[in-house]
C-alpha cells in the first residue's frame, strides 16, 4: 500500500511537471529558440504562482483553476513540441543508468511523501491557510481573525491548486517533495561530472555542493506539510546557481556562453522565492539586481537588451505586484508582520499585534519557546550558539565548506603571479548581506539556509578551483571525496531512524489529523471555533483561530467574504493570548 501510494504521487508530479514544463516553455518561447527542461519547468513554476496570486484576488482557488493551468500547460507542450521533443530525445541519450538513477531518486522523495504529516505548523496556520484560499478570494482583514493568515505564503496557493479530485484533502503530500525532486534532479548532471572526472566548470562544483542540503531534506528533513521555508530556500539556490554559472562563464572560455536568457529565469526565481518566505527579500533583492546588471552588460543588441530587461522586470512585477496587494488585502501592510506602509483600510490590523507578531518571530529565532522579554539584548546569543554548533547542516559543515574554500583560495590566490579572476565572487554581496539580516531578524537556522548554502558554495568552488586548476586528477578527487564525507557527517547524525519508523507504519495516505474544537462567541455574536487543546486548527471549519479575540467582527455582519475587522488593543494581547509566538 504504501509502495503503491508513492506511485501516485509521482505520477501526479509527473502530470505536474510536464504541465509546468509546457507553461515554462510558452513563456521562454517568447524571447529565446532554444532552452532546457529544467529552465522551462521553473519558469513554469514561477509564472503559475504569477497567474494564482491574480486569481486569488478575485476568486477562490478551485478545480477550474487547476484545469485552467493544465490546459495552459498542454498548450504550451504542443505550441512548442519541436523544442522539447528535442530535449526529452538529448534526456533519453544519457546513459541507461543515469535515468534510472534519477527515477529512483524522485521514487525515493515520493515515497517519503507518502508519510503522515508532523509539520506543526500546518496544523497552526498552513492547513487553514489553504481552506481559505479555496473557500474565498483573498480576505480583507483576514490576519485579524489569526495573525499568521497574514504571511502570505505563495505556497499555500500551489498547494491549494494541486489539492483538487482525487487529492483533496491530501496535497499536502505534494508540494514539498515536488520541489524538493526538481532540485535533486537540477543538480543532478552537475554531481554526476564531478565524480565521473570529466571535465568540470566551477558551475558545477557549486551545485555539488548544494547537493548537501538537497540530499539532507530529500532523506532527513520534513517533507510532509505546507512547508515554506525548503521552497524558499530552494527558488534562491536554484536562481542564485543560475547567477553563479554566469559569472563563472567569463573566466571559462571552454563553456559556450548559454546569454541572458537564464538570468531571467534567476531573476523571476528571486521573485517568488520572496512571495514564498518574506525572510528571502534581501537576499533575493541584491541577487536580482546583479542579474539584471548582467542581463544589461551581456546583451550586445541595444534591441534585445531592452527587451530581456523588460522582461525580466515584467515577470518579476506579475509575481510580486500581486502578492503585495494580495497582503493588503489581508492585513492591511504590505510586508506583515513587518509594519511599514500601513494602508490606512478598516480591516487593517491593529498596529500593536503586527508588532506583537514580528516581536514574536524575532524571539522565536532566537531562542524557541521564550518570551519576547528573555530574547531581548544579547542574553540569548550564549543560547543560540549552543543550539547553533550542534546543527551539522545549516551551520557545522557549511562553516567548514566556507573556511576550508576561504583558506585555500587566498594561500593560493597569493602564490599565483598574475592572480586569477574571481567574478564569481560576486553572489557572496547577496549572500553576507542577507546573513546579517537574518540574524537581526530571526536566526533560526531553517529561516537562513539559503544564504548559508549560497555563501558555503561561492566560497567552497573558488577554494576548490583554486587548488584543482592546473593539478593532477588526484586533487579534483579529493575535493570530491570531501563533499562525501561532509554529506555523511549531515546524514549520519541524531534521529534519523524516527521518520522512517513513521514511516512504514503507514497504511494509505494519511489525511491531516483533526483538531478538537469548541465555539466561543465574540462580542458581536460571531461564532469561532478555537481548538479545545493546544493551538492546531488543521482542517477544521471556518472560521477557526486558535487566538481567540473577543473584539472581533464581520466588516458588513453577514458574510465572512466581506473580512474581518478588530479592535484588540495593547493591554489586551495577553489576556487573549499566550505570551510567546511559534
Amino acid at each position: 500500500m504504501l509502495l503503491f501510494s508513492a506511485l501516485e504521487i509521482f505520477l501526479t508530479w509527473a502530470f505536474a511537471g510536464f504541465a509546468l514544463i509546457g507553461i515554462g516553455s510558452a513563456i521562454l518561447a517568447l524571447l529565446v529558440e532554444d532552452f532546457s527542461l529544467f529552465d522551462a519547468f521553473w519558469m513554469g513554476l514561477s509564472g503559475s504562482v504569477a497567474v494564482l496570486e491574480i486569481w486569488n484576488l478575485l476568486l477562490p482557488i478551485t478545480s477550474s483553476t487547476t484545469m485552467v493551468l493544465f490546459c495552459a500547460g498542454i498548450l504550451g507542450i504542443f505550441l512548442n513540441r519541436f523544442i522539447l521533443f528535442n530535449r526529452v530525445k538529448m534526456v533519453l541519450q544519457s546513459p541507461l543508468w543515469l535515468i534510472l538513477f534519477a527515477v529512483a531518486i524522485a521514487l525515493f522523495i515520493a515515497l517519503r511523501s507518502a508519510g503522515p504529516c508532523d509539520y506543526y505548523d500546518t496544523g497552526l496556520y498552513g492547513a487553514p491557510a489553504v481552506r481559505w484560499i479555496q473557500s474565498y478570494p483573498a480576505v480583507p482583514g483576514l490576519t485579524n481573525l489569526h495573525g499568521r493568515l497574514g504571511f502570505n505564503s505563495s505556497v499555500f496557493l500551489f498547494i491549494a491548486v494541486l489539492q483538487q479530485g482525487l487529492w483533496r484533502d491530501l496535497a499536502h503530500h505534494l508540494f514539498a517533495g515536488l520541489i524538493i525532486a526538481a532540485l535533486c534532479l537540477s543538480i543532478l548532471p552537475a554531481c554526476v561530472r564531478v565524480f565521473a572526472k570529466s571535465y568540470v566548470s566551477p558551475a558545477d562544483w557549486f551545485h555539488s555542493i548544494l547537493a548537501i542540503p538537497a540530499i539532507f531534506w530529500a532523506t532527513r528533513s520534513k517533507i510532509v506539510g505546507t512547508l515554506t521555508d525548503e521552497p524558499a530556500a530552494i527558488a534562491c539556490l536554484v536562481a542564485a546557481g543560475l547567477l553563479f554559472e554566469n559569472f563563472s562563464q567569463s573566466n571559462d572560455a571552454s563553456q559556450p556562453s548559454r546569454g541572458s536568457s537564464r538570468l531571467l529565469v534567476a531573476t523571476s526565481l528571486f521573485s517568488l522565492a520572496v512571495s514564498f518566505k518574506l525572510s528571502t527579500v534581501v537576499f533575493a533583492l541584491l541577487a536580482w539586481c546583479l542579474a539584471y546588471r548582467r542581463i544589461w552588460l551581456l546583451s550586445r543588441s541595444t534591441q534585445k537588451r531592452t527587451t530581456y530587461l523588460v522582461a525580466a522586470l515584467t515577470f518579476s512585477a506579475l509575481i510580486l505586484l500581486p502578492w503585495l496587494v494580495r497582503s493588503i488585502i489581508l492585513s492591511g501592510y504590505p510586508l506583515f508582520p513587518a509594519t511599514i506602509l500601513g494602508f490606512p483600510v478598516d480591516w487593517k490590523t491593529p498596529f500593536c499585534v503586527a508588532k506583537w507578531y514580528a516581536t514574536g518571530v524575532q524571539s522565536w529565532g532566537r531562542i524557541p519557546e521564550a518570551s519576547a522579554a528573555d530574547t531581548h539584548g544579547f542574553a540569548w546569543l550564549s543560547v543560540w550558539l549552543g543550539h547553533a554548533f550542534r546543527n551539522r547542516v545549516a551551520f557545522q559543515v557549511p562553516l567548514t565548506i566556507s573556511l576550508a574554500g576561504l583558506a585555500a583560495f587566498f594561500a593560493l590566490r597569493i602564490r599565483s603571479k598574475p592572480s586569477p579572476p574571481c567574478s564569481w565572487l560576486w553572489p557572496l554581496l547577496p549572500s553576507l548581506a542577507a546573513m546579517v539580516f537574518w540574524f537581526w531578524a530571526s536566526p533560526d537556522m531553517r529561516f537562513g539556509q539559503f544564504a548559508i548554502w549560497t555563501t558555503a558554495g561561492t566560497l567552497g568552488t573558488c577554494g576548490i578551483v583554486a587548488a584543482t586548476s592546473g593539478r593532477p586528477p588526484a586533487y579534483a578527487r579529493t575535493a570530491s571525496a570531501l563533499l562525501l564525507l561532509l554529506l555523511v557527517w549531515c546524514l549520519v547524525g541524531y534521529g534519523w531512524k524516527e521518520p522512517y519508523r513513521l514511516l512504514l507504519a503507514v497504511e494509505g495516505l494519511p489525511p491531516l489529523p483533526t483538531a478538537d474544537l469548541v465555539v466561543r462567541h465574540t462580542l458581536s455574536g460571531l461564532s469561532v471555533y478555537v481548538p479545545a487543546h493546544g493551538y492546531q486548527c488543521w482542517n477544521a471549519p471556518l472560521p477557526c483561530t486558535p487566538y481567540f479575540d473577543e473584539t472581533l467582527r464581520l466588516r458588513n455582519g453577514a458574510s465572512m467574504r466581506s473580512g474581518f475587522k478588530s479592535q484588540l488593543r495593547a493591554e489586551n494581547l495577553q489576556k487573549f493570548w499566550p505570551t510567546t509566538v511559534r
